[in-house]
């Protein structure tokens, strides 16, 4: 049986064919901390890690410190991270900005869920996700140097 990220990459391969995303999946077994998935789109990229949570309420992330470290670094520095968690419990999929991950990765200090940047429920909406990827991943011009 496929582990549950290869079986929410495949979910979200098939669910944005046609919607023009350009997806690289990578192993990252030889550069720990870089994300599942490099998009891009229309000019603008980002990264993606993808995450499957078991826990009843959605108050942390399991993320490595290797992926810590290096999706702050690279939000710092101005590029777009985000982290994909599919929810079974709530049936949804909650999307993170990469500059949280020492946030999510701690999680939360009481029961209280992680609050997404951008969820759905079932029937996924691919489109809004790409949507919003798309949207929040762009620089300002105000940012560049």
């Amino acid at each position: 049986m496929a582990k549950p990220e290869s079986q929410l990459w495949s979910k979200l391969k098939e669910g944005t064919l046609g919607l023009g995303v350009f997806w690289t999946r990578l192993e990252t077994w030889a550069t720990p901390g870089i994300p599942d998935l490099h998009g891009i789109k229309g000019g603008v990229s980002f990264w993606l890690e993808l995450k499957v949570s078991k826990l009843k309420i959605l108050n942390k992330v399991d993320l490595r410190p290797h992926q810590i470290a290096w999706q702050t670094r690279y939000s710092s520095v101005g590029g777009s991270v985000w982290n994909l968690v599919s929810h079974p419990s709530s049936r949804s999929l909650k999307l993170f900005r990469g500059e949280r991950a020492m946030e999510l990765g701690e999680g939360t200090k009481t029961r209280e869920p992680l609050t997404p940047d951008w969820e759905t429920g079932v029937p996924y909406d691919w489109e809004g996700l790409v949507f919003f990827l798309l949207t929040h991943s762009q620089r300002k011009k105000d940012d560049e140097p």
